[in-house]
This record gives C-alpha cells, sequence and structure tokens, in this order.
C-alpha cells in the first residue's frame, strides 16, 4: 500500500486527447470524489507537456505517460498489458479512501463497478469476444460502452472536450450510487456474520441482508439462502420467507408441483418463480420442509 505524504492531492491532470474510454472518465471520477471538486484537465499526447507531467508532484498523469508510479500521481498501464486500467490503478490507491477508510465497501466498488471497467478496456481473458457472444450489443450495452457513446468528432477540440466532461459527470453518477449501495451492504454485514447454516449448503438469516449474495459469493459451498421478508401480501398476516437460489442452473430449486407434493401445507407456498431461483412461503415450517429437499 502507498502512503501518501503531501498535504493538499494535486488540482491539475493530464490525460490523452482523442477518443475517451470509460477507464480514463471513471479514474478521473474517482479524482474529483476524492478531492472534492473538479480537477483542471488537459488532454494531450504531446511528448513535452507528458513528460512534464510525469515529473510535477502537483499534476495527476492518467492514462497516458508510460508511468505507473502512484507516490507520483501517474497512472498509466500502456507500458504493461498485465497491468489493471487507469481506472482499477486509481481505486488501487485511493479506493478505500473515498469509501470512507472502510476497505469492505472498496472491495465492493471494485467488484461491481471497477473490475468490469477494468477487463473491458484490458479485454481480460477475451471478455470482448464473450459480450460480443452473449450480449445483445456486445460491449455497447456496457457501463465502457455508455462511456464511449459520449464521444464526437475528435477533430472538433472543443465538442469533445464538453464530451468528455459529460461523461464524466455521468461516470461520477454510477460511482455515487455504487457507494450508496455498497454503504448499505457494508453496514447490513453483521446479519451475515450472525447466519445460521442450516445445512452445509444452507444458510439462514434473522432478517433482511442488503447485499448478502455479495458475501456468499466468497464461499463457494453457499447455494441457498432462508430469508425473512415481508409480505407484499395484505391478506397475510405474519412474517413470510423466502428460499433464494445463487445460482439456478447449476443449483434450481423444486418445481412447484414438488414443493406441493412433499410439505404439509401446499397451501402455504405463495409464490415459486418458473425459473426456480426463487420460492416464497407463509410460513418458516414450509420453508424449511422444503429446505430438507435440498441436496
Amino acid at each position: 500500500m502507498i502512503i501518501f505524504h503531501y498535504i493538499m492531492f494535486p488540482q491539475k491532470l493530464i490525460t490523452h486527447n482523442g477518443t475517451f474510454h470509460a477507464d480514463e472518465v471513471f479514474a478521473i471520477a474517482i479524482l474529483e470524489k476524492l478531492i472534492g471538486k473538479p480537477l483542471e484537465i488537459t488532454r494531450t499526447r504531446d511528448p513535452q507537456l507528458l513528460e512534464e507531467g510525469v515529473n510535477d508532484l502537483t499534476t495527476f498523469v492518467v492514462d497516458v505517460g508510460l508511468a505507473y508510479e502512484p507516490e507520483k500521481y501517474n497512472f498509466d498501464h500502456h507500458q504493461d498489458r498485465y497491468m489493471k486500467s487507469a481506472a482499477g490503478l486509481v481505486w488501487q490507491s485511493f479506493g478505500a479512501e473515498v469509501c470512507g477508510g472502510s476497505a469492505d465497501a472498496a472491495g465492493l466498488v471494485q467488484e461491481s463497478l471497477i473490475d468490469l471497467v477494468d477487463q473491458t478496456d484490458t479485454n481480460q481473458n477475451n471478455i470482448l469476444m464473450t459480450m460480443k457472444n452473449h450480449l445483445p450489443g456486445g460491449v455497447d450495452g456496457t457501463v465502457s460502452g455508455l462511456i464511449g457513446a459520449f464521444n464526437r468528432e475528435t477533430d472538433d477540440v472543443e465538442e469533445q472536450m464538453q464530451q468528455f466532461r459529460k461523461a464524466i459527470s455521468f461516470a461520477a453518477t454510477f460511482l455515487e450510487n455504487s457507494l450508496y449501495e455498497v454503504a448499505l451492504i457494508v453496514a447490513q454485514k453483521p446479519i451475515w456474520d450472525a447466519r445460521q447454516m442450516l445445512k452445509p449448503n444452507v444458510v439462514r438469516l434473522e432478517s433482511h441482508c442488503k447485499g448478502w449474495k455479495r458475501w456468499a459469493a466468497h464461499e463457494s459451498n453457499i447455494q441457498f439462502c432462508l430469508i425473512p421478508r415481508t409480505s407484499l401480501n395484505k391478506e397475510i398476516e405474519g412474517q413470510q420467507w423466502q428460499i433464494t437460489s445463487i445460482d439456478a442452473v447449476e443449483n434450481p430449486l423444486p418445481t412447484l408441483e414438488e414443493m406441493q407434493a412433499t410439505v404439509s401445507q401446499p397451501e402455504a407456498i405463495e409464490f415459486a418463480h418458473k425459473a426456480r431461483f426463487l420460492a416464497v412461503f407463509n410460513n418458516e415450517q414450509t420453508a424449511l420442509e422444503v429446505v430438507n429437499q435440498l441436496l
């Protein structure tokens, strides 16, 4: 971990001109969140300006400059194909600070937002082809594609700079939403920590826990979760319970008909999704009877 000794972060930033991408856009959104105000941005590939910027401790240099020296505020990755993108490098240095010192929150933002920007920008594991084959529109529908859509003709420098600023604002909104979400998830983590294991692959929670799937993803043995929920049906009194499958393709819940045939109160099955990832019950006893069916 790099320790930053400077009282004040740079207020200026250099990045490349021309077509912009999600990685430098998000990197700048992160840095502006860090310092609490817009940066003075220069977009250039001028070798002299880049050399001066790389050696200037009062300037961030992002996604250009061929130097990764976080202690000098240089965050380029193009000199090494295996490095994170500019967004990933900046988040690696400042993510926890942006998250108020919470390593858990920083890790969750990285998983939900930064990693996707990283992998798309650097085409890790040929992810662009995977997107092309499995996502309608390929990368265009991802956050990287949405950021890229802000680009205009690169020979109109003024318009392109305006669009660049719009893209940064757009990315900042994504970042703010992610920070809000993970703050709630981290705050409710004690609920997950107090979980009860009903079976080696089935966990029970005492109350609703936002983001429980994020924590469950770190424990490969957990396949199902039993969670209490407030009924959306006004005719139902008391608390309902739901069983959720983390991966319904690999570990589907029983069908509605299978559950009805094996529980003592089939009428207590409020809902069973046809995709077999969710079932809702009007009492815990019926839910537990279904849990006993799970392998």
